[in-house]
């Protein structure tokens, strides 16, 4: 439950982001094919963080940082300020998932949580 609670924010503005896309600006193809493998990346590491296997969570979280950089320094560049800004709250979303991962991982190491 608590690692749901902490994909939520980033579930949220990724839904918008989305919607944000499909009404105020067309994607190239490039960058559609970019975002398949974001989306692809996180259908293969949210199940794995939730069954605790940190082999594949991690070396997935490495290629959606990486794509999502990509993103940002490739397709992002000169944005209007109110996408620029949701993208802002995407990136802090997934650092939320991404910390609270951590933060129950250690927990379940320290004997807290079953």
């Amino acid at each position: 439950m608590l690692l749901t609670l902490c994909l939520a924010p980033y579930l949220y503005f990724g839904v918008r982001d989305v919607l944000h896309h499909q009404q105020h600006r067309t994607l190239s193809f490039a960058e559609r094919l970019l975002h398949v493998t974001l989306g692809m990346t996180l259908v293969i590491v949210i199940p794995h963080a939730y069954l605790g296997h940190y082999d594949v969570v991690i070396p997935g979280v490495a290629l959606f940082v990486i794509a999502r950089a990509l993103d940002e320094f490739v397709f992002h560049r000169g944005l209007a300020a109110a996408e620029i800004d949701l993208h802002a709250k995407t990136h802090f979303g997934f650092l939320i998932f991404v910390v609270g991962l951590m933060g129950l991982d250690w927990l379940q190491q320290q004997n807290h949580f079953p």
